[in-house]
């Protein structure tokens, strides 16, 4: 099996977390945060320098990203929809696998609960990783999250392709 390396994204409108991790003798988180941005629309250049940055740093085989999912708002999701279409630009430039969760899906994953709080899954993170995620932002916690799973699902994935 390949040296595993996830990516992990969650992507809004002025927020974007990020996470990346690696198959170390289990799962090793590498390093995280969240790229905050004033007008995403005015700079999708920056999304997608920086986001081309950390894949060429990182060098992952994966992405995972958060699924995006259609509010009343309509004009959010647009947004959203946007930067999604970025990061996957750059996951099929640098030939990523790509992997979608939903939030719900993600939630019941991590704690068991598809409607868990934001504060039990950084409980879960900080019993996983033992790390005091206190300045973290959500989306970074979600980011780090999705990683995770990610690296669990694509590992999963690998040892039924045998």
């Amino acid at each position: 099996m390949n040296h595993l390396k996830i990516l992990g994204i969650d992507p809004g409108i002025k927020k974007i977390g990020w996470a990346i991790g690696e198959e170390k003798r289990d799962f090793k988180l590498i390093d995280f945060d969240c790229l905050q941005i004033n007008s995403p629309e005015k700079n999708f250049l920056v999304l997608f320098d920086f986001f081309e940055k950390i894949i060429k740093k990182y060098k992952p085989n994966s992405l995972v990203i958060e699924k995006i999912i259609f509010s009343k708002n309509k004009k959010t999701a647009i947004q959203i929809a946007k930067v999604i279409g970025i990061i996957e630009l750059l996951a099929q430039k640098y030939n990523l696998e790509t992997i979608e969760i939903a939030p719900k899906e993600l939630k019941k994953m991590i704690v068991g609960d598809g409607s868990a709080s934001k504060e039990q899954i950084k409980k879960i993170l900080k019993i996983s990783f033992k790390k005091d995620f206190k300045k973290s932002m959500p989306d970074t916690l979600d980011a780090i999250s999705l990683a995770l799973v990610g690296f669990y699902l694509t590992k999963q994935k690998k040892l039924l392709e045998f």
